[in-house]
């Protein structure tokens, strides 16, 4: 098969913008900080400290005062969904797991009743949920212990969360 080269400079056209287009959506989503700066405060070599007790581990605190903390209501709705992930990781038995998937349930709820619109909140939305469940889950031994927590909710279905779904 042989292309024009109308065909290939079109494509790569096309591709280029593409590439543009997106990357200036990402850059407005994240604040800018140097690798320096994010191995810092992000670092996975902290041990599981929740110092102030909220049942956030101290480093997904940090990640969301700094990514998550614009508006009080995002801040709060990105808590109860760390929060939750923290507590579907720690199940040890699949009552633990099915009540902390409820929970992650309700706080994405949450989120989608703060963060509204369809169109123009979709970024955000996806964005704190990969970001929180990223760093939840940044280690081995983390991520291991996630999708154990996974294994023990196989098969189960679950319904819409009821109001009030926010804490």
């Amino acid at each position: 098969m042989t292309f024009k080269p109308f065909t290939i400079f079109a494509i790569t056209l096309l591709v280029s913008g593409c590439n543009d287009e997106s990357s200036a959506q990402n850059e407005s989503l994240v604040p800018s900080a140097t690798l320096a700066e994010i191995q810092e405060i992000f670092s996975p070599k902290l041990k599981d400290t929740d110092d102030n007790a909220n049942g956030i581990r101290d480093d997904i605190d940090k990640l969301i005062e700094q990514k998550f903390s614009y508006t009080p209501k995002i801040k709060r709705a990105a808590e109860q969904e760390a929060r939750a992930l923290q507590k579907f990781m720690e199940a040890t038995t699949k009552e633990e797991a099915l009540k902390s998937a409820e929970q992650i349930a309700r706080a994405t709820s949450c989120t989608f009743k703060i963060l509204s619109d369809p169109i123009q909140d979709y970024d955000k939305r996806q964005y704190l949920a990969k970001e929180l469940e990223a760093w939840t889950t940044n280690t081995k031994e983390r991520l291991s212990k996630y999708l154990e927590s996974s294994k023990l909710i196989r098969g189960a279905y679950f319904t819409q969360p009821i109001e009030p779904v926010c804490d």
